[in-house]
């Protein structure tokens, strides 16, 4: 039977340890943490468990009581990591995650009590989520470097992930690789040694919604706010752990409200569907992407793609994380919401930040102070202000998203430079980059 966990007094850790930075995991042997390791998994098992919001666009959201999955499809021993917790419909992932996240609340250890704010689904067809979010407004960590370039130097003088307490970290999330062939599941050990670069995940102290958490691959190898195929992996891995259709995965790229410049990703569980889930989808350049699906998403004020797991995880990372290489290299703001156990992702350009700097934002949206980060782009929108929340709209809520998106014609070029034609992809993005930004 696996060792359930876990509170902080069992972690062992002595004083010094316990108040130590997570920089420490880099030279300190004789730390040691919780560990999930995680086996490979085949996207095919996983897309059977889908319940795709996208693709039901006029069913009701199941209740997160009413979610299950098939048990003659689940290998997990649902009982022997012995927790219960916020999330009941869980693989033992949700209910390590939540345990621990649960431990660190109740330790105050966060800079709001996230279980205290307002939400509401904002009426209308799309059905877009509001929150009002004091705590995000004021206690937020402020954005450390210029907001102009997608790709920028890693800066140890300014605040990264190494410097957080390493009593924020939950877990380190490890590929179990070639595993014993008796090794049939995931695997759960209170106390582990620590890689050498580690991937961790740690709360965010400036939650948005309960469970909220981050993935930071290779934590203490320092690297910049980029994606790669490589990096983007551990991060489809992490939504195909989890058993619940209300957890999701997101990123934001420098320039696309992304506030620290030290790779990681966020995740959290909202018991709703995100509006960009609901929107319809077209496939476009089929058979092009081997087994994977590339669509463009339909009749949502951001316009934005989405793509469909095929064979394997690796495959969809490649092609997503090749695109958001060349989007760096274009320098053109994205994020990333990853979906439906990392069967989905979608990718979001966006152009906020420049027509803010061009003076193209209505001043009455600016005024909101809501940043469309990948959770606000993607529907979920934290306002700072509670006038304007109980006053928003599904009108108001569009017309602000629509202030991010790239314009028709932008977006077809967008689409030939990221799964069109390579003949002609070189030749797309300086177009798009050329575009000048009062055209924006």
């Amino acid at each position: 039977m696996v060792p359930s966990v876990v509170s902080l007094s069992q972690l062992d850790l002595d004083t010094d340890k316990a108040f130590a930075k997570v920089g420490a995991l880099s030279t300190s042997a004789s730390i040691e943490l919780p560990r999930i390791g995680y086996l490979k998994r085949e996207a095919v098992h996983i897309f059977k468990r889908v319940r795709s919001f996208g693709s039901f666009q006029d069913a009701l959201v199941p209740d997160i009581d009413g979610y299950s999955t098939d048990s003659s499809d689940n290998d997990d021993d649902n009982d022997s990591w012995g927790l219960t917790g916020y999330i009941t419909d869980a693989s033992e992932f949700d209910r390590i995650l939540i345990s621990l996240w649960e431990d660190r609340f109740a330790g105050g250890l966060f800079r709001y009590d996230v279980t205290a704010v307002s939400t509401k689904v904002i009426e209308g067809k799309k059905q877009f989520v509001a929150q009002f979010n004091i705590g995000r407004a004021t206690n937020k960590r402020p954005t450390e470097f210029s907001v102009d370039k997608v790709c920028q130097d890693f800066d140890p003088k300014k605040f990264n992930f190494t410097k957080a307490d390493l009593k924020e970290v939950l877990f380190s999330f490890t590929n179990l690789g070639e595993a014993d062939e008796n090794v049939t599941r995931s695997l759960f050990e209170p106390k582990a040694s620590v890689d050498m670069s580690p991937t961790v995940v740690l709360i965010n102290v400036s939650p948005i919604e309960y469970g909220h958490v981050l993935l930071c691959p290779r934590v203490t190898d320092m690297l910049p706010q980029q994606i790669d195929p490589e990096k983007l992996l551990p991060a489809l891995y992490m939504a195909a752990e989890s058993r619940n259709p209300y957890f999701r995965v997101g990123y934001n790229s420098l320039g696309a409200y992304a506030t620290i410049n030290h790779l990681h990703f966020q995740a959290y569980y909202l018991m709703e569907a995100f509006p960009i889930e609901r929107a319809s989808t077209v496939e476009i350049f089929p058979g092009t992407h081997g087994n994977c699906t590339a669509y463009r998403v339909n009749g949502y004020p951001v316009r934005c793609l989405c793509f469909e797991v095929g064979d394997s995880f690796e495959e969809l990372s490649t092609l997503v994380g090749e695109i958001c290489m060349k989007l760096q290299q274009a320098n053109l703001p994205f994020n990333i919401l990853i979906a439906d156990h990392g069967a989905r992702v979608f990718l979001i350009p966006q152009i906020f930040s420049i027509r803010i700097a061009s003076k193209n934002i209505p001043e009455h949206i600016i005024a909101t102070g809501v940043n469309p980060a990948v959770f606000e782009i993607s529907g979920h929108l934290l306002y700072k202000q509670m006038s304007d929340y109980d006053d928003c709209t599904e009108a108001s809520a569009e017309a602000l998203l629509a202030s991010a998106s790239l314009t028709e014609e932008q977006f077809v070029k967008f689409m030939d430079f990221t799964v069109g034609d390579h003949k002609h992809s070189e030749r797309a993005i300086e177009e798009l980059s050329s575009i000048p930004e009062s055209e924006l």
